[in-house]
């Protein structure tokens, strides 16, 4: 019995790293998103008219 608790605990052990990698990832893409938006007022501008 404590062996399969044990075998359980590894496993969940194992993929702790993934998690927190993951987590990182996740909040650099969120960083990376959260500044690439427009600056107020750019949206307002009027496109280059067509020569």
């Amino acid at each position: 019995m404590a062996s399969v608790l044990l075998f359980a605990l590894n496993g969940l052990l194992d993929q702790v790293p993934d998690v927190i990698d993951f987590a990182g990832k996740a909040r650099d893409a969120w960083h990376r998103f959260k500044c690439s938006e427009l600056p107020p007022g750019a949206d307002e501008q009027e496109p280059p008219a067509a020569a």
